[in-house]
């Protein structure tokens, strides 16, 4: 059987193939002023989330591990949004969300280095809504 992250990166995988392609099937000016659909309203970002939120309600259900539960967030926040297009850096941002179904299963210790970890990674004043939500969880959690 794959593993969580075994699982999530498949699906990461298709979601950036996924973009390369919209890429090609939509212009630069479709979408603008309302007309026509742009490369925001292709279903392939509903499908990614929809799939990640699959494999984390199966993996909790699965009552994991501290190390399996750390594994799967390290790989939630491995993704800098920074690196990819606006449209799936907000996406890869959002799906951080679901690390919040997994912080109950650390160990305090593993909390803590996570905690840390991301207070490093993402500042204060550019933390976005879902940030500040696994932010705090992660803090409450160490």
């Amino acid at each position: 059987m794959n593993s969580t992250v075994d699982l999530l990166r498949e699906i990461y995988d298709g979601y950036l193939q996924a973009l390369k392609e919209c890429e090609t099937k939509y212009k630069p000016t479709d979408g603008v002023l309302g007309f026509g659909h742009s490369i925001k309203d292709d279903p392939c970002h509903g499908q990614f989330d929809a799939g990640i939120g699959k494999v984390i309600d199966e993996a909790v259900s699965a009552d994991p591990s501290s190390e399996e539960a750390e594994a799967a967030i390290r790989f939630l926040f491995s993704h800098d949004p920074a690196r990819y297009p606006v449209s799936a850096g907000l996406m890869l941002c959002a799906a951080e969300r679901y690390s919040l179904k997994l912080i109950p299963f650390l160990s305090k210790e593993a909390a803590q280095a996570l905690f840390r970890e991301y207070d490093r990674k993402y500042k204060r004043w550019e933390r976005l809504p879902v940030q500040r939500e696994v932010w705090k969880a992660l803090k409450s959690g160490s």
